[in-house]
């Protein structure tokens, strides 16, 4: 498919909200702590994710290298879990456009950027006070507070991605790759293959490659978005490419594999219990998992295998 690219530039905002603005939540939930085997996912947790609304149920999952504090995004909202799984904090954010404030947390991506110092992200407010899609937004206590930077009621991004000093992300609206070499003043945009991409991954060692999985398949650009190749047919992939190894992928269905040549093939490698949902390096180079109801695991040997971080507790029985 051959992508069609424009330059769009944007404005940024000249000011930021301060670091008190916003107090942080104090609503505090109790979890169980990291160690044990991942248990299966009938057992899945209603705790920090509502099964009863459409997915998806995890938008996006972190960590402050200042705390080094877990930090969860689901459509219950957004949640900062110590590493071991004793504390769980929600964090009541809010978001700014102008003389416009509304609550965000339950429909928000982030990717934390400069050493924790900054959140960057995007997502849609808790109330009607903004427009449902916020563009490109910014935060620098945490995510107590936002400010909206650019494209609010134009852009969704779904993920964010900064690599070689370019910032990646997928804008569910355009259904295209945004791609800044200026830190967001201005994206070029390069449609991607029909479906929604769920999640996309660039090359360490390559700007212009590109591997983008929607639903129930597999694509590949090495032209930074412009084409994209279709390698193969899967279920709810998502992926991580650590700076090195090759690239990490988990199904739908729990299965761990990995590939060394862009995307072309796999090999199995590990197994877990639940749906995988978000896939990340941390700042050691151990990968890190949130699955479908917002349990957190750990694999240190390149996912072949992989011990709980944190479990949240059973609120209510299982949907499913």
């Amino acid at each position: 498919m051959t992508g069609r690219a424009r330059t769009a530039a944007v404005l940024l905002a000249g000011a930021t909200l301060a670091a008190t603005g916003v107090g942080c939540g104090s609503d505090r939930l109790a979890g169980s702590k990291g160690g044990a085997a991942p248990r299966e996912a009938k057992t899945r947790s209603d705790r920090l994710v509502d099964f009863r609304k459409q997915p998806p149920y995890v938008n996006s999952l972190g960590f402050d290298p200042k705390s080094d504090d877990l930090l969860l995004t689901t459509n219950r909202g957004f949640f900062r879990i110590a590493r071991d799984g004793s504390r769980i904090t929600k964090i009541a954010g809010t978001v700014k456009a102008g003389q416009r404030t509304a609550p965000v947390g339950e429909f928000l991506a982030f990717l934390e950027v400069d050493g924790g110092r900054r959140l960057i992200g995007s997502g849609h407010p808790d109330s009607t006070a903004l427009p449902n899609f916020l563009g490109f937004i910014e935060s620098f206590d945490g995510g107590r507070s936002w400010t909206v930077l650019a494209r609010l009621g134009e852009a969704d991004l779904h993920k964010l991605v900064l690599r070689h000093d370019k910032l990646y992300a997928f804008d569910a609206v355009l259904g295209a790759m945004l791609i800044s070499d200026d830190e967001g003043k201005t994206f070029e945009e390069f449609f991607t293959p029909r479906g929604l991409v769920i999640d996309f991954v660039v090359d360490p060692q390559d700007a212009d490659t590109i591997v983008a999985s929607t639903e129930d398949q597999l694509y590949r650009s090495t032209d930074g978005g412009q084409t994209w190749r279709a390698l193969l047919s899967g279920t709810g992939i998502r992926m991580e490419w650590p700076e090195r190894g090759g690239i990490v992928r988990a199904d739908k269905d729990g299965t761990i594999q990995r590939s060394t040549d862009r995307g072309g093939t796999w090999t199995r490698i590990g197994r877990v219990q639940g749906e995988p949902y978000k896939l990340i390096e941390d700042r050691d180079g151990q990968l890190l998992m949130a699955l479908s109801d917002g349990a957190i695991l750990e694999s240190a040997d390149g996912g072949a295998t992989w011990r709980d971080l944190f479990r949240p507790e059973r609120t209510a029985p299982p949907t499913t």
